[in-house]
């Protein structure tokens, strides 16, 4: 499944909500980590970032 639409069923989840997704950048290529908090019912997600090449 892509990363976008993993966001988005994440973002539509009827009992929790998400916190944070890190970095906010919109070329982001993957997803590194998704948190889950039951406490506070809440996601985090860490975003894989491009990798530069020099």
């Amino acid at each position: 499944m892509e990363a976008i639409k993993v966001i988005q069923l994440l973002l539509t989840h009827p009992d929790y909500s998400v916190d944070a997704v890190h970095p906010e950048i919109p070329d982001f290529v993957g997803i590194e980590t998704i948190e889950v908090d039951h406490e506070t019912q809440t996601f985090s997600i860490l975003l894989q970032e491009p990798k530069e090449y020099e």
